[in-house]
């Protein structure tokens, strides 16, 4: 099973380019989901979960109320900013994970309400 994805505003549209170029099902709240711009995070994640994506985000401050809030999505990734900064060299560190990550997916994630920190070794 591959997962699809909904990276937060966040990330840019190249990120979600060089994933759909490698076969990922991937929409980015930038470019893709304008309408959900600065809005809650709940919201973000009800949205990703009426359309069976796991939300990518780095917000792991403010996050974790919206998963209390929204308990029926289909997964949360984390990725630590520290790890994947949103340089060239760390965009293209954070799609190769993103991507190992999609096509082997851990556990239930993309079916269950999984929470993943993303790590650079996927």
């Amino acid at each position: 099973m591959i997962i699809r994805l909904l990276l937060d505003e966040h990330y840019p549209p190249m990120l979600v380019t060089r994933l759909v170029e490698r076969g990922i099902d991937a929409v980015g709240l930038l470019g893709d989901r304008p309408g959900l711009l600065g809005a809650p995070d709940a919201q973000v994640l009800r949205q990703a979960a009426a359309e069976g994506r796991v939300v990518v985000t780095e917000d792991v401050s403010t996050f974790p109320a919206a998963v209390r809030q929204v308990p029926d999505h289909v997964g949360v990734v984390y990725c630590r900013s520290s790890v994947f900064q949103r340089t060239p060299a760390g965009l293209v560190k954070l799609a190769n994970a993103l991507v190992s990550l999609a096509t082997d997916p851990p556990g239930e994630l993309g079916r269950q309400p999984v929470i993943w920190w993303l790590e650079a070794d996927m």
